[in-house]
Order: structure tokens, then sequence, then C-alpha cells
């Protein structure tokens, strides 16, 4: 800002000019009343109201919105400069940067850098619900506390584990949940278990006191990985005894979070891994562990180290081949964990598509063992897709000439493909929820969108449809217990609820449909409800959600059954209204999502040292977990393979 314009606003801050007249007035030479800081004339007009100094130098009537407007132009330009493509990523990473304690991925140093840093991660996951939205009344705020358990020792002790047990996690993880997922290198996990094994004879309670020997080269990091890998195999084989695998995965993350603490030197690359496997057991627990912060600083990790910009074949410089594949397949883990949770949460992507631009690993789509998460990452890529044209209103394609109409037709095509390549997964136990996530983004893209806010009936009967195939498919996966997303379970659940409710409440007039919709109401709903409860049992804040659900099924429920009264009481349009407002709440939550502002339903965790000193934020014991019969526990799980002998034993 020059000399002239520093006395200009100078003498317009003071008031002083050096005429009443303003200069818009003085020249069409009409009476100006000298209104401060606008006339009336320029106020009628829409013009900008400026007075004259002495001279040809006009100044602005008001300093107040003379610095506004330059405040405007200079974020404008900030604006433009940090959405440009050459600055994408460098814009994300400062965004990021203050949501979290991380200070230079690049350079080795703990996970947790602080007292504080535990709190950010290890805290339930945001529910459906807004926080500013929640009840207390089901908060769980005040909590009868638990008795305290005898102390047992040995539970996590994976020299008093057999071998069969043993196997059978790690396999079962390797060959289900790490190809849909792959964080690690199974040939990596299994070479470290060896070793594991080996070091104090298996002896991993010793190691947490007396110290990892320094022969057997491995560090913090390694058995964090290997406890953590079992306590999401642990929940993965909750169909037979649900109970006990859940005690037991407890008690694996507990001892995984010991040696996380412990974790002195942690580099860039792992501490990317160690942010997806906890973003992953989050979708798995999401009463322990926040997937959304944890993914989050994933995804500035993942910007700092630069996956984004190289290839796996120019990716590291003279280094190992297997080095390059698992920095490719990080990135598009990332990548898709970070778009599945956004676009269920209905927030704008923490990565702009420009910064996912790295091809795939050509031999992972070779690799058999792999393809599901090639057509998982497909499926994700629809999701985006979706999320981007009807919630984020973005264009279709960059041709200006796209029509939406034949996107549309399009996409739901490519739907019912990704469906029909997804059936050769099913004997390999992968991709189970395939038909969950079918239904949910065919119910997304017939309902009310920021883009379409009004659908047709013939829309509503396809969200119908939709819902009543993932909601079936979620009844079967908890018959059998085999529900392992509870996260996306109870996000898909809740949406499926509103948009069924929303759907029959907009039916209430149409004939034709007003059959099925109220078998939704009568029986579809509340099977969904019913499903949220069975999953509240293990993540509590799901309880504020049932708790707005049902008076609004309530209510649109005897609004079916007494029709006719809402044309002759003034009393029953009033509440149509606010049950018409109500609805569209629900379906187009607005305001950030604040964790911060939660009403907590856990106690906090604190990896301190000194924490059992702390009161409130005392450290997650293994003597918390309550009593089990862990050697029938161990028995069940060897159940579940063939019988085992030492020469079936797949690690080193």
């Amino acid at each position: 800002m020059d000399n002239s314009r520093d006395i200009a606003l100078q003498l317009a801050g003071s008031g002083r000019r050096s005429s009443k007249v303003c200069a818009r007035c003085k020249k069409r030479k009409t009476k100006c009343d000298a209104g401060y800081p606008s006339c009336s004339a320029c106020v009628k007009a829409g013009a900008v109201c400026r007075g004259e100094a002495s001279g040809s130098h006009e100044l602005p009537r008001s300093l107040v919105r003379a610095l506004e407007d330059e405040v405007a132009d200079l974020e404008r330009r900030v604006d433009e400069l940090q959405h440009s493509p050459s600055n994408a990523a460098t814009a994300l990473t400062s965004k990021l940067a203050r949501g979290t304690l991380l200070s230079d991925a690049g350079t080795p140093q703990p996970f947790f850098l602080s007292p504080f840093s535990p709190s950010f991660f290890l805290r339930p996951s945001c529910p459906p619900l807004l926080p500013t939205r929640a009840s207390p009344s089901r908060s769980g705020g005040h909590r009868e506390p638990r008795p305290s358990p005898t102390p047992s020792t040995g539970r996590t002790n994976l020299g008093r584990i057999p071998s069969a047990a043993l196997e059978t996690m790690v396999s079962n993880y390797a060959n289900i949940h790490l190809p849909q997922y792959p964080c690690i290198q199974e040939h990596w996990l299994r070479h470290v278990l060896a070793k594991v094994l080996s070091a104090h004879d298996g002896d991993t309670d010793r190691v947490l006191t007396k110290g990892i020997p320094p022969e057997s080269g491995l560090t913090h990091f390694d058995y964090f990985v290997v406890f953590i890998v079992l306590a999401m195999s642990s929940l993965t084989l909750t169909w037979k005894n649900e109970s006990q695998a859940r005690m037991a995965s407890d008690a694996f993350f507990s001892t995984s979070l010991q040696h996380l603490r412990l974790a002195s030197r942690v580099t860039g690359i792992q501490r990317l891994q160690i942010c997806c496997l906890l973003g992953h057991y989050g979708n798995l627990n999401p009463a322990k562990v926040d997937n959304w912060m944890c993914i989050w600083t994933a995804s500035r990790v993942m910007l700092e180290l630069g996956l984004n910009r190289q290839s796996s074949a120019e990716t590291l410089q003279g280094e190992g081949e297997d080095e390059a594949k698992l920095r490719n397949q990080l990135l598009h883990v990332t990548l898709g964990i970070e778009r599945s949770l956004s676009t269920i949460l209905r927030l704008p992507l923490a990565i702009p598509q420009e910064c996912g631009t790295v091809p795939r690993d050509a031999d992972a789509e070779k690799n058999t063992k792999y393809k599901s998460a090639i057509h998982l990452y497909r499926l994700r890529a629809l999701e985006t897709e979706i999320h981007r044209i009807l919630w984020l209103q973005e264009e279709v394609a960059e041709d200006a000439d796209s029509d939406f109409d034949e996107w549309f037709v399009d996409v739901n095509r490519r739907l019912e493909e990704w469906l029909e390549g997804s059936e050769q997964f099913q004997k390999y136990q992968m991709l189970e929820f395939r038909f969950v996530n079918y239904g949910y983004l065919k119910a997304r893209l017939y309902r009310p969108t920021p883009r379409l806010g009004t659908r047709t009936p013939e829309d509503r009967e396809t969200c119908f449809d939709a819902c009543t195939l993932l909601v079936e498919d979620y009844q079967r996966q908890i018959r059998r217990r085999r529900l392992f997303y509870p996260w996306h379970g109870v996000h898909i659940l809740f949406e499926a609820a509103v948009v069924m409710i929303e759907a029959c409440w907009s039916l209430r007039d149409h004939e034709p449909l007003r059959q099925r919709a109220r078998h939704i109401l009568s029986v579809l709903v509340p099977d969904t409800l019913l499903l949220l409860e069975k999953l509240s049992e293990s993540w509590p804040d799901v309880g504020v959600c049932l708790d707005t659900l049902r008076p609004v099924l309530d209510h649109v429920t005897r609004a079916f059954s007494d029709r006719m009264l809402a044309d002759i009481e003034l009393g029953r349009q009033a509440s149509e209204i606010a049950t018409t407002a109500k609805l569209r709440s629900l379906l187009f939550p607005d305001g950030p999502v604040v964790w911060s502002a939660r009403v907590p339903s856990a106690p906090s965790v604190s990896l301190d040292s000194n924490a059992h000193n702390a009161g409130d934020n005392a450290t997650l014991s293994l003597d918390e977990l309550g009593e089990m019969d862990w050697d029938a526990y161990w028995d069940y799980v060897q159940e579940l393979s063939p019988l085992w002998d030492e020469s079936m034993r797949t690690w080193p």
C-alpha cells in the first residue's frame, strides 16, 4: 500500500474530508445527505460511496469497508495460489498440519510426540450424528465402574499360545484382510513373527520388562505390527464365540499400544503404516480408535513423503523393488480409506483428485490374491465419483458438453459391472460386503442429494429396493457373526434408515406406493434400528442415533394411520411441516464435524508411564479386560483349522 493510500485511509478513519458531498453526487451534481459511511443516493444506487480529498484523489467514506475489500482481494489471490495444481500437496499439508501434533515425517522419531498425542487417536470414532445434535441422555457419561478383576498374566504372551492357534489368526489376516488393505507385506510379517517367537523363546511379556535382545534385530514397531494384526484377526473370528474373540482382541490391542509407546525411532514409512493399521482397526472397533484422525494423519504423512508424486518404477533410487511396491500399496490404501471415510461423512475430499495420479503397481493386477484390493479400489473410485458430482456438485467431466443424464446411466452400468465382478471373490471369503456397498451406492444415486434435491416416486422405489438389499445383507452378517466393519455398518444403516423414512414421508399421498411404504415403516426400518441396537453393544455412541430415529419413525408411522386429518387440523399441518424439516436436516446435516465437542462415552486412554496416578486418564491395563478361559479360546481357534503339525508352519 503506497503513501497516498495510507494518507487516504487515515483521513477516512478520522472522518476528515475536504467536502461533505461524496464524489459521486458531486460529479452528478445531485443533492447529497452526506450520510456515513454511505449516503442515501449511493445506497439506493448500490454504488460505493467515496469522499473527495483536496485534489483528485478519492477517499473511502468507510475505513472498515475499504479494509474489508482489501482483505477479500488478498484472500481471493491466496486462494487462487493455493488451489493451483502445482501447490495442491503443499496447501493440503499445511491444512492437515493444524490438526495433528506431528512435525517431520521424514525424521525417525516416536509416533506419539507428547503425552497428549494419544488423545487424538485413541478415542471413539465419529458417529453418524454430529456432536452438536447429540442428546446427552444416551451419551454414557455416567457409567457404573466395572469391578476390578483378579490380575492375570500371560494373556498375550505369544510363547504360551498354541502354534496352530497363532497360525490360524495370522493366516486369517494374511489371506482375507491384508489383500484388501495391504498396509504391510505378508512375507515381512511372517519373517518378523518368526523372529519374535525366537527372541526370549517367544516370551513377549519379558520383552516389555527386560527389553528386546539386540541380536534379534527387532524393534518395538515390529512387535506393534504383530500384536495389532492379532487384534484385528481376533475381531474377525467372532462368528463362533463373539465375547471371547473381542476380549482377546482387546488384550492384543492393549499390548500393541504398549509397544507403540516404546517405539522411539519410527521412520516416515513406518509412521504411515501405523496410521493405516490404526485406521483399519478403528473401522473394526470404532469405540477404541478414531479412524478419521488416523487416516487424516496418514494423508498428511503420505503427502510429506511424496508418494503421490512418484511411480513404483522411480519411487526409490537404488533401493529394493519390494520397498517400491510397498510405497505404491500404501499410497492407494491411504487414498482408498480416505475416500471411503470422506464420502460416508459427506465431507470434501481431504486429498485432491490431482494428488492421486500415480498408477497402481502393474504386478498387483496379476496377483490373484491381491485382485480383491484392485476391485475394492474400483468401488472407491465409483463412490468418490458419485460423491463429487451429487454432493460436492462438481462438473461431470472436463468436457463442457458432458451430459448429466448420460453420466447417470453410465455410472449405474459401471456399478452393476462392479457387483458382477465381485462374485469371483466369494470363494475366498473376500468382499463379503459387496451387496451392502452395491445397495448403499444405489441408494445414494437415487436419494435426494444437494444436486438433485427432489426425486420422483420411481426414484424412491429404487431407494426402497437398494435399502432392502443392504439391510437384509447386514441381517445375514449379524446372524453369522461376520459383521466385521461396524463403523461402516452404523453409518450406512443410519443413512439407509433416514432415506427410507424420508421417502415414506414424501410418498404419504402417493397411492400406488403407499402399501409399500407402510411395509417399509412397519418392518424394514424397525429391522434397521434393531441392527443399530446390536451394534451399539460394542459402540455406545450409536445410542444417540437410536434416540433420534425412534420418535421420528413413530411420528411418520402415525401419519399414515390418520392421514385424512392432516387437511382439517391446523395443529397437524404445523406438525407435518416440523417433521419435514427434521427429515431434511437428517438428510443434509450441516455444520462441521467437531470431534472436540463430542460428548465422551468412554474414558480417554493415556499411554503415559505415570498415568496410573492420573485418575480418569488411567493407562489401559490388561487387568481391566476381565477374566476369560484363555485355554478354551485357543482350543476353539485351533478348531478353525485342520489338524496341524510342525510341518505346516508357514513362517520361516
